[in-house]
């Protein structure tokens, strides 16, 4: 009984620490992320309130997580489609538009920190027509959820739709996964790298959109010393990534690039003839091949 009164006593002084942080304190950015992200949403809170309330919250996760260090040549992943690889990126990885970006600012337009990750979906009902399953979203890696929608109806203007936030542990930043059909995780769940977590889906605004291909949305934020997130280019790390590819999608993904040539090149016509310009112009060499960049399957958001 003394030894464990002795155990008990030190354990307690230990943890008395005024630099850690208290379980309210994580607690409440388990329950508030998300209503922070709402607030912003709805234009409740200002740019420079939004941030500075994110701030609190990414200082906090960061001293209850110390042992999280951000270096991206050290980052290792899971692959966030199960079956799939990094050839399922859109535009090849050219769909990252970082340029503008603002998540304290919903009136800031046009940029698209992320990368859009297909799955073959022709009739629109979320299951991959070669395997006629539902495709798994899997988390890159350990982490704890931190916010959650799986409430998003049709006709909703809201664009992720149903999404799940988490904080990444290994590596002390934010993950966001958008559009799900389904979500199978809760706030405050701790996950672990390649745990099934959510279903690709179309939901979201624009994701519900017949023109829209089906397709898992997904950003990551790192977060400085003071709070602030950055969004980082993962194509690098997708290429990378662990995956266990099913053999039938595979067939599907490693022609792409080729056939794409091949078509473009059969279809080429001849210009009509034109006159000489007055001015003379320096002749440019045409490019051969396509540039990634202009591959159709890129979407934006």
């Amino acid at each position: 009984m003394i030894k464990i009164f002795v155990f008990c006593f030190n354990f307690l002084f230990l943890q008395k620490d005024t630099s850690s942080v208290t379980y309210k304190e994580y607690l409440g950015v388990i329950n508030g992320y998300k209503q922070l992200l709402v607030d912003i949403r709805e234009y409740k809170l200002s740019p420079q309130e939004a941030r500075e309330r994110f701030q609190d919250m990414m200082l906090i996760m960061k001293k209850a997580h110390p042992n999280a260090r951000y270096d991206s040549t050290q980052v290792s992943i899971c692959f966030p489609l199960m079956g799939f690889d990094f050839r399922a990126v859109g535009g090849y990885g050219s769909g990252y538009i970082p340029r503008g970006y603002d998540l304290f600012d919903q009136a800031k337009k046009g940029s698209h920190p992320a990368h859009d990750i297909f799955m073959k979906d022709k009739n629109q009902d979320c299951r991959d027509d070669r395997t006629g399953d539902y495709v798994p979203v899997l988390s890159t890696t350990d982490g704890v959820v931190i916010a959650t929608e799986n409430g998003w109806q049709p006709g909703s203007e809201y664009r992720g739709g149903n999404y799940i936030w988490i904080y990444d542990t290994n590596n002390g930043g934010l993950w966001y996964y958008a559009h799900q059909r389904e979500i199978y995780v809760k706030t405050g769940q701790t996950v672990r790298a390649g745990q099934k977590i959510a279903l690709v889906g179309r939901t979201g605004f624009n994701a519900a959109m017949p023109r829209s291909d089906t397709h898992l949305h997904m950003t990551y934020l790192r977060i400085d010393d003071e709070g602030n997130p950055f969004p980082v280019n993962t194509y690098g790390w997708l290429k990378q990534a662990t995956t266990l590819l099913d053999p039938r999608i595979a067939v599907d993904l490693e022609p792409i690039a080729t056939v794409r040539t091949i078509e473009i090149q059969e279809n080429i016509k001849p210009l009509p003839a034109i006159k000489a310009p007055k001015t003379t112009f320096k002749f440019i060499e045409p490019i051969a091949d396509d540039e990634p960049g202009k591959s159709r399957r890129r979407r934006r958001q």
